[in-house]
């Protein structure tokens, strides 16, 4: 007998992506941090900024940071399609979900390859 369950899980699963976030250097990383785990279909954001970069972000005089982390979501058929719409959710009040721009956020950089179904 199928369980619903097993129907729910059939087109909804999680999936994990590395990213790599470029800020505003004067913004809390904390509240942008915030903004990306507000994001419709996204479970959980670990950051996993390396050390050496930490450093690099402190000597920084371009008004920049870069970070590392890890976005853990509910994605369908097509997982690739989810990344573009937090993408533009999170740079562009216009598109994706109505309001969401992530003050403080400058870029996003998705690494397709660490896409993986969890």
């Amino acid at each position: 007998m199928i369980k619903l369950k097993d129907i729910l899980l059939e087109d909804i699963s999680l999936f994990s992506v590395d990213v790599v976030l470029v800020t505003d250097k004067d913004t809390n990383f904390t509240d942008v941090l915030d903004g990306v785990r507000g994001i419709r279909k996204i479970t959980t954001v670990n950051v996993n900024t390396p050390e050496e970069m930490e450093a690099k972000n402190r000597r920084r005089t371009d008004g920049k940071e870069v970070h590392t982390a890890t976005l853990k979501f509910l994605g369908g058929l097509n997982a690739k399609k989810d990344l573009d719409f937090f993408k533009t959710t999170m740079l562009q009040s216009k598109k994706g979900d109505a309001n969401k721009r992530i003050d403080g956020l400058r870029h996003v950089i998705f690494k397709p390859d660490t896409l993986t179904r969890i």
